[in-house]
C-alpha cells in the first residue's frame, strides 16, 4: 500500500498475537452471554429477522448490532447461512457452543484489565443498544472509572505495546539538545510514564514536557502523578481538546499521542491545526491502533463503540459497520491532506494491531 511500510518489533510477537485473539474470543463469547442472559439463545438455528426482533435494538444503535453480529460471524462463534426462501439464518459452531473462559492464560501477556472491562460492557450492552440505559454512564461511574484506569496501564500489556512504541520512536528523535514536547489527550497518564523512561534510558533531555487533555481533572491528576517525574518547571499542564486546537503559536518540538487522534470530529482540520502548533522542522508522533480493512473488526470496538466520540468509519460506499480505528493507508492520506511532510506510517509485521504515524511541519 502506498506510503505505508512493514516493520518487524519485538512488541508484537507470537504470543502477543495468540493473547490478542484469546480476548478476541472472549469478547465473542461475552456476546452471547450477553443474549442469553436475556433468554435470547442460539443454540438452535435461527432466522436473523427472528433474532433481531428479540434483541429489539433501538434504530440509531443498529449500527452496533451490525456490527456484533459480524464479529461474532468473523470470530467463528456463529455460522450464516441462506435458509428456505432465502431467508438468512444463523447458528452456533461447535466453537460457539464449547469456547471456555480460560482467565489469563498467557502469563507473558497480561490481559486481564482487557476482559474485565469487556465483561463488565458485557452486563449492560443489550440494554445500552435497546436504548434503555447510557453506556456513558456506566462506563465513568465510580466502577468504570476504576476498570480505565487499569486497563490504560503499563501493566496491561495488550495496550502497553502501543505507549511503548510510540515512546521508543520518538524518544529516537529527541536530539541531543533540550527540547519542547505537547502530549495529547494524556488520560491516565502512561503514555507519557513510557516516553520519558525512554528518554532517560537515552541521557536525553527535556527542556518543558505539557500534559494536555480535554479533561481538565485528568490533566491536574496526571500533573500530580508526574511530579517526580520531571522537574515542576519543566512540567506544563493544559487543558485541551482535539477538536478546539487553536491554530498558530510555533511552540512544540514535538507533539506526540497514543491513541487520541482517532477521536478527532474531523481528523484533517485537527492535525492541520496541530501542525501550526509545530515549530518549523517540528515533528508529530502518533501512535493508533489500526485495522487492515474494514471487514475487520477488533475486539476493541465492542467496549469503544459505546463511547459518543467514537464514530462508524468504513468504505466510501457506505458500509460502516466499524468504530474508530481506520487503516494504515488511511493515515497516510489524512496526514497529506493536513499539509504535512516527510511522512511516514509504519505497521506492524503479521496480524495487523498498531502503527506509528510521523510527519513534519515544513521546516
Amino acid at each position: 500500500m502506498s506510503g505505508v511500510t512493514t516493520v518487524k518489533t519485538a512488541l508484537f510477537n507470537e504470543t502477543y498475537h495468540a493473547a490478542y485473539e484469546y480476548v478476541s474470543d472472549f469478547t465473542a463469547f461475552t456476546l452471547l452471554n450477553a443474549m442469553k442472559a436475556e433468554g435470547i439463545d442460539l443454540n438452535g438455528p435461527v432466522r436473523e429477522s427472528r433474532l433481531l426482533s428479540q434483541i429489539a435494538c433501538s434504530e440509531e444503535n443498529r449500527p452496533l448490532l451490525n456490527w456484533a453480529l459480524h464479529f461474532l460471524e468473523q470470530q467463528e462463534f456463529v455460522r450464516k447461512t441462506t435458509g428456505p426462501g432465502g431467508a438468512v439464518v444463523l447458528a452456533l459452531t461447535a466453537k460457539g457452543r464449547d469456547w471456555t473462559n480460560r482467565g489469563n492464560p498467557f502469563p507473558a501477556v497480561h490481559v486481564a484489565p482487557s476482559l474485565k472491562l469487556i465483561e463488565y460492557a458485557g452486563t449492560f450492552w443489550l440494554r445500552a443498544i435497546r436504548g434503555e440505559v447510557q453506556p456513558q454512564h456506566r462506563l465513568f461511574n465510580r466502577e468504570g472509572i476504576a476498570l480505565w484506569e487499569v486497563y490504560f496501564h503499563n501493566a496491561h500489556d495488550l495496550y502497553a505495546v502501543h505507549n511503548q512504541w510510540a515512546a521508543e520512536e520518538l524518544a529516537d528523535l529527541i536530539p541531543a539538545e533540550s527540547c519542547t514536547i505537547l502530549e495529547l489527550g494524556t488520560g491516565f497518564g502512561s503514555a507519557t510514564r513510557a516516553l520519558l523512561t525512554e528518554i532517560r534510558l537515552r541521557s536525553k533531555f527535556v527542556e518543558e514536557y505539557t500534559v494536555s487533555d480535554a479533561s481538565r481533572l485528568l490533566t491536574a491528576k496526571a500533573g500530580r502523578m508526574l511530579e517526580g517525574e520531571l522537574p515542576p518547571h519543566k512540567l506544563r499542564q493544559l487543558t485541551l481538546d482535539i477538536n478546539e486546537v487553536k491554530s498558530g503559536g510555533e511552540t512544540y518540538d514535538f507533539i506526540y499521542a497514543v491513541n487520541v487522534m482517532h477521536c478527532a470530529e474531523d481528523l484533517a482540520l485537527s492535525l492541520d491545526a496541530l501542525r501550526r502548533l509545530l515549530k518549523p522542522g517540528g515533528t508529530i508522533v502518533l501512535s493508533e491502533c489500526v485495522r487492515e480493512h474494514y471487514r475487520s473488526r477488533l475486539h476493541q470496538e465492542f467496549i469503544f463503540s459505546l463511547l459518543p466520540d467514537f464514530k462508524p468509519v468504513g468504505e466510501a460506499d457506505g458500509n460502516t459497520s466499524c468504530f474508530g480505528f481506520l487503516r494504515p493507508e488511511d493515515w497516510w492520506k489524512v496526514m497529506q491532506a493536513a499539509g504535512f511532510r516527510d511522512i511516514s506510517v509504519k505497521m506492524n509485521e503479521g496480524p495487523v494491531r498498531g502503527a506509528i504515524i510521523t510527519g513534519s511541519r515544513e521546516g
